[in-house]
């Protein structure tokens, strides 16, 4: 299994534009591009982490458009959209972390 968080700040006053947007990709994902599940986190100095599983990393590269044309085109309109509302609420982004996933009491 493969898991990667995503990490960033907040705007003030943007956190359920944030969450709505976060919901529709997650949701998109998992119905449609072989995500596991997705869980969204807030941590008590105001860091949001999105946190996302999959079956294997190749199943998460290749659920991504690599190119910025093929986004336009591999993608659905209401995904793409709430990609630029959830690019819009971050206030300061941090690189993501990618692991690979070697014991799960989740599962």
């Amino acid at each position: 299994m493969f898991a990667v968080i995503y990490r960033g700040y907040i705007k003030p006053g943007r956190e359920l534009d944030y969450r709505s947007a976060w919901r529709t990709i997650a949701t998109y994902f998992v119905e449609k591009r072989g995500a596991l599940g997705s869980c969204l986190h807030k941590t008590e100095d105001d860091l949001w982490l999105a946190y996302s599983r999959w079956p294997d990393e190749e199943t998460r590269n290749a659920s991504w458009p690599k190119e910025e044309d093929s986004f336009a085109t591999e993608l659905p309109q209401e995904i793409r959209d709430a990609v630029v509302v959830l690019k819009d609420t971050i206030h300061k982004q941090l690189p993501e972390i990618t692991m690979e996933i070697v014991d799960d009491l989740l599962v």
